[in-house]
Order: structure tokens, then C-alpha cells, then sequence
């Protein structure tokens, strides 16, 4: 059957995008259906990285028989995308994208499926770097995410050995999968019913869910480890790091002719930390941050251009 045939009515949507070379990084819900829904939009090469096998508990969102268990996740997409497009080119990547190297395998238009918050960053950074479009897909439960901007997080988070068991099910994985192919393909689209309307445009807000959640874990991060947050040598003269030339004793400081013991350095420094701690927690609870350094570490979590 001639491909020209079969793209005879899409063709007729005006301004209608496909890029012709996708990389989809994690193909479990809403990766396999993002490949899937690619491959029928015309995509000409799909890079599909994942080394996840197909289980049982997959088998409620994915469209694949009892038989495709303990399978390969990518293995299973490339047939079903070979069962009904086989002009598209399909290069299997057995990885996970953990170090920044990975990302060498990454090409065309990448779309970020996967659930790992680590490999999100910097598969997202890779792409600001080098210059590719992004598109982050994924959701929990029924709360969608797709996005073009940064993960916020302040904390280092690591690949959970073992099974997660996260709320799963087809409707949001399909519907978060067509609305990321359909952000970076076409601008127009809308929904209307009971769902209310859902316009998808050019945008780089972050719902107020997230940032909430990020600005919750940045105090968290910030409380937890206060001492990065205090400047070196607050609470006591910046010269009483001398020594005494007589008594050797340190905190000998000629300009304001004060000496302290090193226990008396200690109890300045305890004071000066809850001084300050009370400070930080003051300005995050106001909203009215004026340390430079606190402000510049919560906008960590609220980094992109929808941050706040």
C-alpha cells in the first residue's frame, strides 16, 4: 500500500509537524503508546531505550497478548510498530539513561517517558546543552505531565532497586502520550465535553501542583541541611581566626581586642546557626526572602521560564 495513501487526510491538517527522527526514553505506559502513536503519525526513525521486561501488571495498559510477558518492552513495541508500519526504521537501545554519557545514544526529537527523576534531569539538560526538543510525558495515576520544562527537585534521587507499584491505568498513559505527540506536532487541538476544554498551545507554565510540591521539598532540603545555607564566619568579627601570639588560643583578633577559646568559637557559631536557621524558616514562611543565597537556592526548584 502506497504510504501516500495513508496519510491522504492527515496531510490536509495545516501546520501538522511529525519529526522524522524520535528518541523515546522509557517504553512502559505512556512511552510505549508515545513510540506507538509516533510510528502512526509518520515517524520515519524511532530510537526506543529501555530494558524493562513486560509483566503481568503491564498488560491493563498496553495493548499486547499474555504471551509478550518477560519480553522485552522494546522488543514487544518493535513488533507491534512492524505489525502495521513496516517502512519505519527501529533501533533498540537495552539501557537506561543514568550518567550524562548515556545520553550520546539520544537523537532527533526526544521525548522523555521515563519515571526516574534523576535520568529526567539529565536527559533534560542534555537536550537544553545540545539544543533538541524536549518533551517530557508521564503521569501518576490519573494527574498528567506534559511539559517542556525542567523536573524541579532539589534532592539527589536515585533509581529504586526492585518493583514500584504506582497507580496505573490506560486512559490517562494514552491521553498523556497523545497530548505530548501532539505539543510538539500540532498547536490546535482541543477538547470539548465534560471535560471542559483543553487547549494545547505553545506554553512553558508549570501547574501550581508542582511548584507547591517543589517549594514543600525545597524547605524541606533547605531545613535539612542549614549549614550550607549559612555564610562562613557569620556571628563572629572575620578576623578572630588569628592566634594569639601569647596564649596561642584562637579567635585572637588585634582589631577589635577580643579573645576567644575555641569553645567560645563554638557556642558563637551554635548561636549564630539558630539565629539564622529561625531567619531562613521566617523569610519561607512569610514568602519574603531576602538572603541571597536562600533565594537563589529555592529558585532551584522553580527554575524555567514558568517558575515563579
Amino acid at each position: 500500500m502506497p504510504e501516500q495513501a495513508i496519510y491522504e487526510r492527515q496531510n490536509l491538517i495545516a501546520d501538522l509537524d511529525v519529526p522524522q527522527t524520535v528518541s523515546v526514553i522509557g517504553c512502559g505506559g505512556t512511552g510505549f503508546w508515545t513510540a506507538f502513536l509516533l510510528a502512526m503519525s509518520g515517524v520515519n526513525e524511532l530510537i526506543l531505550i529501555d530494558r524493562d521486561m513486560v509483566e503481568v501488571s503491564n498488560l491493563n495498559r498496553l495493548p499486547l497478548e499474555e504471551s509478550a510477558v518477560g519480553k522485552k518492552k522494546t522488543e514487544a513495541l518493535k513488533d507491534l510498530i512492524f505489525s502495521i508500519r513496516k517502512q519505519v526504521r527501529i533501533e533498540i537501545q537495552d539501557m537506561y539513561i543514568e550518567k550524562p554519557i548515556d545520553c550520546q545514544v539520544l537523537r532527533g526529537d526526544i521525548f522523555c517517558c521515563t519515571d526516574n527523576l534523576k535520568s529526567q534531569q539529565i536527559i533534560c539538560a542534555f537536550c537544553k546543552k545540545n539544543d533538541l526538543n524536549y518533551q517530557r510525558i508521564g503521569y501518576d495515576g490519573t494527574i498528567l505531565n506534559v511539559s517542556k520544562t525542567f523536573p524541579l527537585s532539589l534532592k539527589e534521587i536515585e533509581r529504586e532497586s526492585g518493583y514500584t507499584v504506582t497507580p496505573s491505568w490506560v486512559i490517562p498513559a494514552v491521553l498523556a502520550a497523545a497530548a505530548g505527540v501532539a505539543s510538539r506536532s500540532y498547536k490546535e487541538l482541543c477538547l470539548m465535553d465534560d471535560l471542559g476544554k483543553l487547549h494545547i498551545q505553545h506554553s512553558s507554565h508549570v501547574c501550581q501542583k508542582i511548584l507547591d510540591d517543589a517549594r514543600t521539598e525545597g524547605e524541606d532540603n533547605i531545613l535539612d541541611n542549614i549549614d550550607e545555607h549559612i555564610p562562613e564566619g557569620y556571628g563572629y568579627c572575620d578576623d578572630c581566626s588569628r592566634v594569639d601570639p601569647d596564649s596561642g588560643d584562637y579567635g585572637y583578633c588585634p582589631d577589635c581586642d577580643q579573645c576567644y577559646s575555641n569553645d567560645d568559637i563554638e557556642q558563637i557559631k551554635e548561636d549564630a546557626k539558630g539565629e539564622e536557621c529561625n531567619d531562613i524558616i521566617s523569610q519561607i514562611e512569610t514568602g519574603e526572602i531576602t538572603d541571597s543565597k536562600l533565594l537563589e537556592a529555592m529558585k532551584k526548584w522553580a527554575k524555567g521560564k514558568g517558575g515563579n
